[in-house]
């Protein structure tokens, strides 16, 4: 240990081509406690990368009229070693397609086979330019193609005039104050008829969705829509993604009749991300309460991608759930910077509520790509410009509070925290850390695989 350093590295050379693992744990006379096992297999230098993938092209999947789709096409290199599999990786942001956080799905290469073709039709954005790239990858690394870009403008069913598909909600809610998620009041309950479902939930489907469903030339009546034409495969079974027109919607009911006593949880990234000065940092809350009597939800199944790439789909089973997410409609976010004895260090990043605005910079409620009820926030930390004296670095207390004296319902109650510190029936709170520069216990480095290669994974 070294005094006053938070931050430690390690180089290990000479690894072999092959899974290595690492565990790193603290020690003192107590005792000694080990982290998670961590596994990286290094390329392997007895073998040549494969060369750039050919032909690759991206246009607008012929006949998707409705849906948000791409198809790619591409052949096998012409150089270096064999392949065998391609990754493919996608990023609204020119220059950034062929990093890690952006891969796609991984496709094997077949025996014999020279052209292959990807339909990337989930989580789509429109009326933007997006950027694909294709590697070809073996031990030895992988090697990327040119980024090329599309700029697609077709939007949801029926010309609706949404930006594109949402998340359908899979699990089960109970909405505390009986106001939906964009502050509508409920008047109406849960049903499969198209013709009669309430849409001041905000859940999926809209209004225009389901008009548009009820249009089609054999008309939709009935949830859960399910396209065969966009089932995903995945181990024999037939899956189908969200942020497409396929459309479910999840177990909810009202619940302003009776007071709602939840268990709060942070979002799991808070505590196991290394957070610096220099990132964006994700907050999320859940709510959820035990039911007394079992519910449907949906299935759900992660198909592919990483990070923000990540796409869910279900194959229409159900099981029976018995925790319900609960939507409280006074939902409060606060942002502080602590000195170091832990009290407020005099600047608060953030502090507003769940009905103060819409979009980047605001508190919202959201259904995730799994499916599932959350709080949301992005925090800009690496633009925050600090006041003099106080430093980025260090701990920020985040607490997430139900205001008693909001217009919008106090039908909620906090009794328990899953993890961070319960201060009373209204008020939960997490500390986190900012961490400075990572110091190193070592000045050599292992060689990477050379430029235009990613290591293999």
């Amino acid at each position: 240990m070294v005094a006053g350093q938070a931050i430690y590295e390690f180089v290990h050379n000479a690894l072999e081509p092959v899974e290595n693992y690492w565990v790193v744990s603290a020690k003192n006379a107590a005792g000694e406690t080990a982290a998670a096992e961590v596994m990286y297999k290094p390329l392997d230098p007895t073998v040549e990368a494969p060369g750039v993938p050919t032909n690759f092209t991206v246009a607008k999947t012929e006949g998707e009229e409705v849906i948000l789709s791409a198809t790619l096409n591409w052949s096998l290199p012409t150089s270096g070693g064999p392949t065998e599999t391609f990754e493919i990786y996608r990023s609204l942001t020119a220059g950034e397609a062929f990093l890690p956080g952006n891969h796609l799905i991984s496709i094997p290469v077949v025996a014999g086979q020279a052209s292959y073709e990807f339909i990337d039709n989930a989580g789509l954005t429109p009326r933007v330019d997006i950027y694909w790239v294709v590697s070809a990858k073996n031990a030895g690394g992988q090697t990327p193609t040119a980024e090329v870009s599309l700029y697609l403008q077709s939007g949801p069913p029926g010309g609706t005039g949404d930006t594109g598909f949402g998340n359908n909600f899979a699990a089960a809610m109970i909405f505390a104050d009986d106001i939906g998620l964009g502050g509508a009041p409920i008047t109406g309950t849960r049903t499969t008829d198209l013709a009669a479902i309430d849409f001041n939930t905000g859940l999926r489907p809209s209004s225009g969705e389901a008009a548009a469903l009820l249009s089609l030339p054999v008309p939709v009546t009935q949830l859960p829509y399910f396209d065969p034409g966009t089932a995903y495969d995945l181990g024999g079974v037939a899956y189908y993604e969200q942020q497409t027109a396929n459309t479910w919607q999840g177990w909810w009911e009202k619940g302003a009749g009776t007071l709602q006593e939840v268990t709060a949880k942070w979002g799991d990234n808070l505590i196991s991300q290394r957070l610096t000065g220099g990132s964006v940092v994700r907050i999320e809350m859940v709510l959820t309460k035990p039911l007394t009597a079992a519910v449907k939800s949906y299935n759900m199944q992660s198909l592919y991608g990483t990070m923000r790439n990540e796409i869910y789909g279900t194959d229409g089973t159900e099981y029976d759930n018995l925790t319900a997410f609960v939507f409280a409609a006074n939902a409060h976010l606060k942002i502080e910077k602590l000195d170091a004895d832990g009290n407020p260090a005099g600047y608060t990043a953030f502090d507003g509520g769940l009905w103060e605005g819409d979009g980047p910079g605001f508190l919202g409620a959201e259904i995730n790509v799994g499916g599932n009820l959350t709080y949301g926030f992005v925090w800009m930390l690496k633009d925050e410009v600090m006041p003099g004296g106080i430093p980025k670095e260090g701990q920020w207390r985040l607490t997430f509070s139900l205001d008693p004296q909001s217009m919008h319902g106090d039908n909620t109650n906090i009794i328990a925290a899953a993890n961070g510190t319960l201060v009373n029936e209204n008020e939960v709170y997490i500390d986190i850390t900012i961490q400075g520069a990572t110091t190193s216990l070592q000045g050599s480095r292992t060689p990477s695989g050379g430029a235009g290669h990613l290591p293999a994974k």
